[in-house]
């Protein structure tokens, strides 16, 4: 099981992706991942989000989204945040990253949303869906 947080600045209408450099590929992602033991999805997303950005959330922070059943199980939440400033990687991510592998959080307003290789691709259309609303 994974579990990704879609975090949220309803100001400034944008969400915090990571932008992936990966031998060539060049493809963005929700922070999140793996669960550890017998993690829930929300205390997986919770320690993801905590690990790759420094950022504190708590099961009040986060809402259900959706969930995909493709290789695995991913759970998805949305998190709302008054953060503007665009937090460096951390934890295991900061230390894979190299010349070939690249995480770089950025603030992507949802209006650009379609122009993205957001992976996977079906949660791209469920984020956009709901953003429309």
């Amino acid at each position: 099981m994974r579990a990704r947080v879609v975090i949220y600045n309803r100001q400034t209408q944008a969400l915090l992706l990571i932008h992936r450099l990966k031998d060539g590929r060049d493809y963005w992602v929700v922070p999140g991942g793996g669960a550890k033991g017998q993690e829930t999805p929300i205390e997986t997303a919770i320690r993801e989000v905590r690990e790759e950005l420094q950022i504190e959330l708590t099961t009040k922070d986060l809402h259900p989204l959706f969930v995909l059943q493709e290789q695995e199980c991913e759970v998805f939440f949305c998190a709302q945040s008054l953060q503007v400033t665009t937090p460096e990687i951390s934890g295991e991510e900061q230390e894979r990253s190299s010349l070939t592998n690249i995480y770089l959080p950025t603030w992507i307003k949802i209006s650009q949303l379609p122009q993205l290789n957001l992976m996977p691709p079906q949660a791209k259309l469920k984020i956009s869906e709901y953003f429309k609303n």
